[in-house]
């Protein structure tokens, strides 16, 4: 993952869980989150997605992360859940631990995703369900005016070992987990208002990501063009988000 201090980090999963809000309460009603005794968020992070989690069922909530500064802000800052350092693909948990499994744009940082997927419906309990809540597919970014910031993030992705084209894989490694899998694909598209607002975060992201993609000077010429488009009233970007629900044993 790009080097960015885990404050930064928080700022950035609280804008992509912005993103995708109405898509997690509808994917929370799918698998009676509400109800379920044990519930485990995979790649936790800040926990931002997790203590939402923690407020929204009656049970136990358990975050996991395998970076030790996500874990340490999360139990410093966190309410409700417990947080446990561990490896999303060799997961520190019996089987049949969780009635729910969760996860939130943290597959396409996992090199070995189809063993995580594994190991996650692994600690699920027959009946439970395993949920990928919003992985990206930046094979079907669309910008306009045409500006190749997908094209850099992709590389830039390849580049600390992530799959920029996680989304589309979902169906595929839940299946192959042996899940009985719905999946879904929703459009991320930003209206002028969420792209004036997020303009400085997502370009101070930026400049630390394409760092040795592109010259300064193309940054800054790309960061002038991104600006006029939005103050122009033309920009447009949209992204492919892909979700998937597998149930364990076929229930």
């Amino acid at each position: 993952m790009p080097t960015l201090t885990t404050a930064e980090w928080d700022a950035q999963f609280r804008r992509q869980a912005a993103w995708t809000h109405s898509v997690r309460s509808h994917l929370y009603r799918r698998v009676n989150l509400h109800f379920a005794a044990n519930v485990l968020d995979v790649g936790c992070g800040t926990g931002i997605i997790t203590e939402e989690i923690a407020d929204q069922t009656r049970g136990s909530v358990v975050g996991l992360d395998i970076d030790p500064a996500m874990v340490a802000w999360s139990q410093e800052h966190g309410r409700r859940a417990t947080y446990h350092l561990g490896d999303a693909r060799d997961l520190p948990f019996p089987g049949a631990s969780f009635d729910v499994v969760l996860c939130h744009f943290v597959l396409l940082w996992i090199d070995e995703a189809a063993r995580a997927v594994r190991e996650m419906a692994r600690v699920t309990r027959p009946g439970g369900a395993v949920v990928a809540c919003a992985e990206p597919d930046y094979g079907g970014r669309i910008d306009w005016p045409v500006l190749p910031l997908g094209r850099l993030q992709a590389e830039a992705l390849r580049r600390e070992g992530a799959d920029p084209l996680a989304g589309r894989q979902l169906k595929g490694w839940f299946a192959g987990a042996g899940l009985q899998t719905e999946v879904g694909v929703y459009p991320c598209l930003w209206d002028d208002a969420a792209l004036r607002a997020e303009f400085d975060g997502e370009w101070r992201l930026m400049e630390r990501t394409l760092a040795g993609l592109a010259s300064p000077a193309e940054l800054a010429r790309l960061q002038a063009e991104d600006w006029a488009a939005i103050e122009a009233g033309a920009r447009t970007v949209f992204m492919p988000m892909f979700y998937a629900v597998g149930w364990k044993n076929g229930c």
